[in-house]
């Protein structure tokens, strides 16, 4: 086929996905963007503010959020490569300050790979959203290692917290940013599920400075984002992965889960790998596969993380074509063998005990009432199913290859089976 006439069909095909999208979940806006061998081609659909008639256009910009964390790998390879760092030397070799941690001997490798092993925090505490360095490391000298480093995925982003001041420290310009309102800002919307419509949401507070190696406010358009990919295709250290995630069940918006992680790429199923982010009211997407020379990229000026990879699977489906047919395993375990208190991110927890050939859990908090019950059962065909009233939340059971713990996958957060 002749190079013009292929560069006029896909962007066809982009601005017919682009428009589709837009019709039939009515998000406000939404742009799209592959790169070929180099060559780009983008589309967009919708406007910046719902109820306005001011267009959304290739130009507009997006906040990086926590897919900031794929050009914080990038710049960490690229300073392995020039010998300011060593992706296997212990952290505290470049942080000092946690020596005398239990967690100083975690790799540089284990950041980039979400396989520190310490028990993370959560952003819903108000006080862990106001660290400081300082607290940081206060809380790395007493939280508890949940897992052998190097052995258990759990998103994390402490990590890059780590990540991002030794990368600094070793010779890395830190980020720049500007907390001003960006002239050409894609808008931002969340659902509003009580009318079933998207609105428009006022400024909110940013993340301190602390957060910014983990949840960037870097403003990018859809060109920043297929640049990050096209870089992403020539890095060789992220073209494999180190840890495989557990099989999950869940329910009809849970985001699409990687099926292993490398140092600084999810791995998905049909030979792509990438990164995601969300912020406040919009959320990107990037997938690469080097074999093919290909990226592609999604933004929308809404936060449905859920609609974003389901576009993003639907744009290299029209690229690549449709992956062979995945059919979830049979569940490995017992169920009666799962029940215990197990423990997660800040002071999350979740209970888990056995009714009926089903396990009911309960997911909640250390020192706090309130709980949310799921029931997690294996259909005719020995496979999980999640009935919970949350449409977004996925969990899984696996057992811990070194040391054999048995483990819960909430979402991307692991958690440790303790005794009680």
């Amino acid at each position: 086929m002749d190079e013009h006439v292929a560069a006029a069909s896909l962007q066809a095909r982009l601005d017919s996905l682009a428009a589709r999208v837009r019709e039939e979940t009515q998000v406000p806006g939404i742009a799209l963007g592959v790169s070929i061998d180099g060559r780009r081609t983008r589309a967009v659909a919708g406007t910046r503010f719902v109820g306005q008639r001011r267009p959304l256009t290739i130009d507009c910009r997006y906040e990086l959020g926590c897919a900031s964390k794929l050009p914080l790998a990038i710049t960490t390879h690229e300073l392995a490569h020039r010998g300011f760092l060593e992706l296997t030397d212990p952290i505290s070799e470049y942080l000092p300050e946690l020596r005398e941690s239990a967690h100083g001997a975690v790799r540089c490798e284990h950041l980039l790979s979400h396989t520190s092993g310490y028990r993370g925090t959560s952003l819903f505490d108000e006080r862990t959203r106001a660290f400081t360095w300082d607290d940081l490391v206060r809380y790395l000298h007493r939280t508890p290692r949940l897992f052998a480093p190097g052995s258990v995925f759990s998103y994390e982003h402490t990590e890059s917290v780590l990540l991002g001041e030794i990368v600094r420290r070793v010779g890395g310009a830190p980020e720049r940013y500007d907390d001003a309102p960006i002239a050409d800002s894609a808008g931002k919307h969340s659902f509003d599920e009580r009318t079933g419509r998207f609105v428009a949401l006022d400024d909110t507070d940013p993340l301190p400075p602390f957060w910014q190696a983990a949840f960037s406010l870097r403003p990018v358009t859809i060109d920043d984002l297929l640049a990050v990919g096209e870089t992403a295709l020539r890095v060789a250290e992220l073209q494999r992965s180190v840890v495989r995630l557990p099989e999950t069940a869940g329910g009809p918006l849970r985001e699409l889960l990687p099926v292993a992680f490398g140092l600084g790429a999810a791995e998905l199923r049909g030979g792509f790998r990438g990164n995601t982010g969300i912020s406040t009211g919009q959320c990107v997407g990037l997938r690469f596969a080097a074999d093919k020379k290909l990226c592609a990229a999604v933004a929308l000026n809404a936060m449905v993380p859920y609609l974003r990879d389901f576009v993003l699977t639907a744009l290299c489906n029209e690229i690549a074509g449709r992956p062979e047919r995945h059919d979830s395993e049979p569940f490995g375990f017992d169920l009666r063998d799962l029940t215990g208190t197990y423990i997660g991110p800040g002071t999350a927890t979740v209970d888990v005990r056995l009714a009926d050939e089903r396990l009911i859990c309960k997911l909640g908090h250390e020192h706090r009432r309130s709980a949310l019950h799921v029931d997690f059962v294996l259909d005719d065909e020995n496979r999980p199913v999640l009935r919970s009233p949350i449409p977004h939340l996925s969990l899984g059971f696996f057992s811990e290859p070194q040391e054999g713990a048995v483990g819960l996958m909430v979402g991307l957060s692991a958690y440790r089976r303790i005794a009680r």
